[in-house]
């Protein structure tokens, strides 16, 4: 499939000579804003086949197929943009986009430099420069790109959402408070931007949750708009200590994003027997080709389980850099097998990795984080989801340090279930799903440590809290590394947070959550029944 063959149910119609050009760019792009997208591929390929030389219509199909996720035709349509006019930011900008949704982070610096360098008074270009410069650590840029984009449309809502979004992942949440509380006066149905707001926020009273359940009645139609407001709600309900609200508006947020979801748990039971089949000791030990000295540190576990302060922790040391929450290990994979699956994870993917050389997914999992790694010795990745590839890791990395950090499964279940995650952990809407997940998880790290004996330091949770100088020396310690008092004063760390813990990581280290679960006993039946009968206790 290539540009001429994007939707071949689309009328090419007659070629555009001329003066037509423009007329039918005009059209395109108008069609492009009501969403018309068949119209656009049809106008755009008609130019094309009039002049292949059209920039503009290279620009119009890749802006349609990063709507319609054919990535592979938008990169291909962006590029073609750039080559025949390297001068226009928006072709950048998008360009940056694909490369970011595709993995390839370091052809994505480049292109949302090249966009930064040019520079916009496009609202619509600064913002998606933002987003790419702000996934790859460029903070403080993006923040300038969204408040030029503010400048430029002071009344659209969701630029003043995306600061403050950003300026919460930089720490300055007065700033970020401020640039909500500006969105949803613009757009009180902002349900995203109530959100992140209710992250920043210690209610006193239920006032705002209560505002949040009315809007909520409007968008039972729209159910990720509805479950951003349901889970922002339950938050606020929960710092009233108002459990049984609480509850109810996480179950409601719950039962709205799995209706956006394709998750299905035999898919996910696949997985894990394919990785424990694959994944043996002997098969850890043959072939081994990696000659590299290279020693990533990984963070792995379940989310919501103390990753983000254990990262804190580890990348307040001045030889560490905390390269975030990347899926590159994913995408290396992926790359290199060429799988496709909609399952980020997949035992399809599992069974063709089974073959590729430990050398070859380094090198390709270190340039694919060239823009993230920092120029310290030594770098964290706390993608918590890479406790699925623990194997490959070893593969890749025989030097590399692996730290689980563990939690109570009571806890760490209900953590996740009432925690809103972008496009991750589908399993989590589901008290049973979330459970059996959970279990399965359990059983996999179970076979890491008997397929590779004392190569992963367990790091529980309660320990970090309840005695963080201790754990924190012992960490260090396994890292190889001298002791440093920054790294128990971690809470002055000011490098970006982009996790949901973006808020929690800022301050002093405290278990106001250990043991939450035992307000909703009652509620979490379901989920407590599938630990109690997988021998997990609480």
């Amino acid at each position: 499939m290539d540009e001429n063959t994007v939707n071949t149910s689309f009328n090419i119609g007659t070629s555009k000579t001329g003066s037509d050009v423009t007329s039918t760019l005009a059209r395109a792009f108008e069609a492009f804003e009501l969403k018309n997208f068949n119209l656009v591929i049809e106008l755009a390929q008609a130019l094309l086949r009039t002049d292949r030389n059209t920039p503009q219509a290279h620009y119009l199909i890749g802006r349609v197929t990063i709507e319609t996720q054919q990535l592979n035709i938008a990169v291909k349509a962006l590029e073609a943009a750039v080559q025949l006019d390297a001068s226009q930011s928006e072709y950048w900008a998008f360009l940056a986009i694909v490369y970011n949704q595709s993995g390839n982070s370091v052809k994505a610096e480049k292109a949302a430099m090249t966009a930064y360098k040019i520079g916009s008074d496009k609202a619509h270009v600064l913002y998606p420069i933002a987003h790419v410069l702000s996934v790859l650590g460029y903070v403080k840029d993006a923040n300038i790109c969204l408040q030029k984009a503010i400048q430029h449309a002071p009344t659209n809502p969701i630029y003043y959402r995306a600061l403050g979004i950003s300026l919460l992942e930089s720490g300055d949440f007065q700033g970020a408070q401020q640039a909500l509380r500006k969105s949803v006066a613009l757009d009180p149905n902002d349900a995203e931007s109530w959100w992140t707001l209710s992250s920043l926020v210690k209610a006193n009273d239920n006032a705002m949750a209560e505002q949040l359940l009315e809007i909520m009645k409007s968008t039972t139609a729209f159910p990720r708009q509805h479950a951003f407001l349901a889970y922002a709600a339950g938050k606020l309900f929960e710092d009233t200590e108002c459990w049984g609200e609480a509850f109810s508006a996480f179950e409601q947020g719950a039962a709205a994003k799995r209706q956006t979801l394709n998750y299905e748990a035999s898919r996910s039971k696949l997985t894990f027997t394919a990785l424990k089949t694959v994944c043996t000791a002997s098969w850890l030990e043959a072939g081994s080709d990696v000659s590299n000295e290279s020693a990533p540190i990984f963070i792995i576990g379940q989310p919501r389980t103390g990753t983000t302060l254990v990262d804190r922790i580890a990348s307040s040391h001045s030889l560490v850099h905390s390269a975030g929450e990347p899926v590159q290990f994913a995408m290396s994979l992926r790359a290199l097998t060429g799988v496709r699956t909609n399952d980020f994870i997949s035992a399809e993917l599992i069974h063709k990795a089974v073959n590729l050389s430990g050398s070859e997914l380094a090198k390709s999992y270190l340039a694919g984080l060239a823009s993230l790694r920092g120029d310290t010795p030594y770098f964290t990745d706390k993608f918590p989801m890479n406790f699925m590839l623990v194997g490959f890791i070893a593969k890749a990395f025989p030097k590399a340090k692996i730290i689980h950090v563990t939690r109570g499964p009571a806890d760490s279940c209900f953590a996740v279930f009432k925690q809103l995650f972008e496009d991750v952990y589908p399993h989590s809407y589901d008290q049973c799903e979330m459970a059996e997940h959970f279990v399965m998880y359990r059983n996999l790290m179970e076979h890491w440590h008997s397929i590779m004996p004392g190569r992963i330091l367990d790091v529980a949770y309660e320990n970090v809290v309840s005695q963080n100088d201790i754990e924190a020396r012992r960490l260090i310690e396994y890292l190889d590394l001298d002791w440093e008092d920054a790294c128990i004063n971690f809470e002055k760390n000011n490098a970006a947070v982009v996790t949901a813990s973006a808020a929690q990581v800022r301050e002093k280290v405290h278990g106001r959550s250990i043991g939450r679960w035992k307000k909703y006993e009652k509620q979490l039946t379901p989920m407590l029944d599938i630990l109690k009968a997988a021998g997990l206790a609480p």
